[in-house]
């Protein structure tokens, strides 16, 4: 930056930021939609901003020797994008950039190229991702040692003494941020369904004035506004917490932080009810069927193995490995599990809770979880999931029945799925499940939601691969 006696001076951020905004003006009105990547880089660049802010940077005025430009002035400031590995200028819009870096920066249609680049793909698409050797290891342990090691550490976190003092030390905090508002914690996820690990993060939901049967697509204004108070009050107690980290432009905003005390990560969200309730379910049929817990807790350890757990969630896999169960009969779909209910929790339109009935009077029995059963059923899941339909088929918990294909799928929703997609609002148009992803698993109680959408064709890929190779070892 120049500041030279008697000059304009001009801080190399107003000018970046003005043409970013500019940028972002452009482009939200002709591209109105969003994708993980950009929810991701937005999300940084929020986060950059509070880490420049927060460093207090010393402020710079106008004197008589040095005037500050005027933002109106940057008006005649354009970006040029250019190719450091074409040596080329490609213009003023990032549409043109774009369009150069996904033709892999050939300026012109080049038929021996686009002919080389097929084969190359094609030789990608057919080389079988090979299994890593954590992976391997994991599926030629001694299963009778795992499960006993896994489920005793398990059930020790499902209760622990911490979580009184980190609740405490929450409510303190939420108490100075809203005062005038009820409060209550609802503690949800891995550690508390029984299938956590002393690395397992808590998830904690806040009913803040009782909003737990508010359900809200994407975060209000209100709710934005007290996730922030609550984010200021939590950066200020330094004392209590540590690594405080904001995600506000999630699809449900969170604080992410570590409780100094106990050095348990947490995950804390305002909006959304339904992970509780989900909690609940999962709590339900592992009771009902222990076999359950135990392909979960093999397949989590599994996807932290093989790394696909960046890109699939271990609530994910819980419910691709309920589906497999309710294909074999060995579980109720969810829709008979929320029949002829006497009442209904209803969170926005979703129904959060179930009828809590005994399998056996389903004609459901008890699964062993012997460790050669607990192999088998762990190899058969591998089995289906590696041969599984899925660009045209969607893992469905709710209806809990095969082949349920996706092209019919919308007309087989209940009518509180319907209701709630197709409505004259146009803002409505975007909130059905996401049906073109690559892999479609939808929630049992949001139904409008497929926890599988994050997961790319590569990585789908990897899925498909890894599950293959972990047949070929489980087979007796």
């Amino acid at each position: 930056m120049d500041q030279k006696s008697g000059s304009n001076y001009l801080h190399p951020l107003t000018l970046e930021s003005q043409l970013f905004l500019n940028s972002l003006e452009t482009y939200s009105q002709k591209y109105n939609q969003i994708d993980a990547n950009l929810c991701d880089m937005l999300n940084n660049i929020v986060l950059g901003i509070q880490k420049f802010l927060d460093q207090n940077p010393e402020p710079i005025v106008a004197t008589d020797k040095t005037k500050l430009v005027q933002r109106n002035d940057l008006s005649a400031i354009q970006s040029i994008y250019h190719c450091n590995i074409c040596k080329k200028d490609l213009g003023k819009t990032a549409d043109k950039a774009a369009l150069h870096l996904a033709e892999r920066h050939e300026s012109k249609p080049n038929p021996i190229n686009r002919e080389k680049k097929k084969a190359q793909k094609k030789a990608a698409e057919t080389k079988l991702n090979k299994l890593p050797k954590k992976g391997r290891a994991l599926l030629m342990s001694d299963f009778a040692k795992f499960f006993a090691d896994q489920l005793q550490v398990a059930e020790k976190i499902k209760q622990i003494p911490e979580y009184e003092v980190i609740e405490n030390t929450l409510l303190t905090a939420i108490k100075k941020a809203v005062p005038d508002k009820s409060i209550k914690l609802y503690k949800f996820g891995s550690r508390m369904t029984g299938i956590g690990a002393r690395h397992s993060d808590l998830d904690i939901y806040v009913d803040i004035g009782g909003h737990f049967n508010v359900y809200e697509q994407t975060p209000s204004a209100d709710t934005l506004s007290i996730y922030d108070r609550i984010y200021q009050v939590i950066k200020k107690s330094t004392i209590d917490w540590d690594q405080i980290r904001a995600i506000r432009a999630a699809r449900v905003p969170i604080i992410r932080m570590t409780n100094r005390k106990t050095n348990i990560e947490c995950d804390v969200g305002i909006s959304n009810s339904l992970s509780y309730c989900n909690t609940q379910l999962l709590e339900y049929i592992f009771q009902q069927q222990p076999l359950a817990r135990r392909l979960c807790i093999f397949m989590k350890k599994w996807l932290e193995r093989t790394r696909l757990n960046e890109h699939i969630t271990t609530y994910c896999m819980s419910l691709m490995v309920f589906y497999y169960l309710q294909i074999k009969n060995c579980m109720p779909s969810i829709e008979t599990l929320q029949k002829n209910m006497l009442a209904n929790v209803l969170v926005g339109p979703w129904i959060g809770n179930f009828n809590n009935i005994p399998f056996n009077t389903l004609n459901i029995e008890e699964i062993s979880v012997s460790p050669s059963s607990c192999k088998r059923h762990i190899r058969d899941f591998c089995q289906y999931y590696a041969t599984f339909k899925y660009e045209s088929h969607v893992v469905c918990p709710y209806f809990g029945r095969p082949n349920v294909e996706i092209k019919n799928f919308e007309n087989l929703m209940p009518e509180r799925y319907t209701n709630f997609i197709k409505d004259d609002n146009s803002a409505k148009k975007e909130w059905g499940l996401q049906l073109n992803a690559q892999m479609v698993v939808q929630d049992p109680l949001q139904l409008n939601h497929n926890v599988a959408k994050r997961c790319s064709k590569v990585h789908l890929k990897e899925l498909i691969d890894y599950l293959k190779q972990s047949v070929e070892i489980l087979v007796d």
